[in-house]
Parts: structure tokens; C-alpha cells; sequence
């Protein structure tokens, strides 16, 4: 007599093993990408993500930088009473002149910077001009508009203190996290600013010019 085989069990083996449609949800792979067993999917060239390297950008507009301005200038009076604003050309020159007729204090522009032949990582600024001789036996607020490595402001507050300033402070409307701290600060970011005299005709794209305004003249 003839008897009909049974079926060999392999439901529950099925039912262990994932789908393709669920494997495919788990590793997305092109189409036309075949890896051997155990190879991870493709990743991004060197291994690295990409997606946050762009450095964001800020705009400030005129009001805006009145705004951080007056913000700067009500922190400023909650600690210090500046006789005199000396402003670092040629950023500070504008922040150092809206500051000052906040403040109501004296203002004085000057220029530190870099020599040409010198500009090389880890060149310190040196003075061009003098720092003003009226500084002496005054309390000295020293403004630009970007504190980054701190040299300039640190230089600026030295020969302030070498003609006689009786305290010396420091304020920028910018400082970058982790770089150097100034006594006062509007905001703290490591965005690239662009601040609305960097339209200015006689900047745009030609950084000789930049170099040779005179401070007295920089819009302050």
C-alpha cells in the first residue's frame, strides 16, 4: 500500500530569515553595487562626513549693527566708566566711533597691524602711528571689531598703558569661541561675519587701498 510522504518542516526556518524586502530597508545599496558577505555599504570618500565643513555667514546689516552697538554699550556701563575709546582701524574705527557717542566718551582712532613682509603665521602686529598722548592718567576702553588671537588688542592695551593710561579695558563686537576673551563682547560665534562696511567701494576687492585708509577718515 502506498503511503504519501510528508512535507519536510521548513516553516519555521522562513520564518527566522528576513525578508529581501526587509533586508533591502535595513542596507540601502544601489542597485548595481554587488558586495561580498560581511563588507559594510559605501561610505562617504575617507570615511568622512562632509555635511558640516561649510563655515556659516552672518550678515549684519546698518541696524543690526547699531542693535549689537547699543546692547555693547549698555553691558560696557554696568561695569566700566571709559574716558576714552581708542578704536583699531580699520573695523574698530567704526565700532570704536558708534561706541564712544553711546558711551560719551572721547574717541581716538589708531592702526595696528601687520607689516607686509611679516605676514606670516605667528607674525605679531606691529604700530603704525602713535597711541595718543592724551590717554595718560584716563580710564581707556580699546575697541575693535573682531577678537580672534587677541594680539592686536593686546598690543593696543600695552602702549596704551605705556603713555599713561590709568586702566585699560577691551571690547569687540565679535569674539571667536575659544580664542581670546575681551573685557566686553556683543557676540560670540565662529560664523564668518560680514559687517556693512565690507561693501564699501573703497574696500571691495582691493586690499592695498584697505591698507592705506587713514583712520581720521574710516567713517567713524
Amino acid at each position: 500500500m502506498a503511503t504519501k510522504r510528508a512535507a519536510p518542516k521548513t516553516t519555521a526556518r522562513r520564518a527566522s530569515l528576513p525578508s529581501k524586502q526587509k533586508v533591502e530597508k535595513l542596507v540601502s545599496i544601489p542597485e548595481d553595487v554587488v558586495l561580498a558577505p560581511q563588507v559594510e555599504a559605501p561610505r562617504q570618500p575617507a570615511g568622512r562626513d562632509l555635511s558640516r565643513q561649510r563655515s556659516a555667514v552672518q550678515e549684519l546689516s546698518w541696524m543690526d549693527f547699531d542693535r549689537a552697538v547699543q546692547e555693547l554699550a549698555r553691558t560696557i556701563r554696568t561695569a566700566y566708566s571709559p574716558q576714552a575709546l581708542v578704536g583699531v582701524a580699520h573695523g574698530g574705527v567704526f565700532v570704536g566711533g558708534a561706541l564712544a557717542n553711546a558711551l560719551g566718551c572721547e574717541f581716538f582712532p589708531v592702526r595696528i597691524s601687520r607689516r607686509s613682509r611679516d605676514r606670516k603665521e605667528g607674525a605679531k602686529p606691529q604700530m603704525f602711528g602713535e597711541m595718543p598722548r592724551e590717554l595718560k592718567g584716563l580710564r581707556v576702553l580699546i575697541v575693535d571689531d573682531v577678537a580672534s588671537s587677541g594680539d592686536t588688542l593686546a598690543l593696543a592695551s600695552t602702549l596704551a598703558r605705556k603713555v599713561g593710561a590709568r586702566e585699560v579695558m577691551t571690547a569687540a563686537l565679535v569674539a571667536r569661541p575659544g580664542g581670546y576673551t575681551p573685557s566686553f563682547c556683543s557676540l560670540t560665534t565662529s560664523d564668518v561675519v560680514v559687517f556693512p562696511w565690507d561693501y564699501e567701494p573703497a574696500m571691495a576687492g582691493n586690499t592695498a587701498a584697505s591698507e592705506d585708509i587713514d583712520p581720521d577718515k574710516a567713517g567713524a
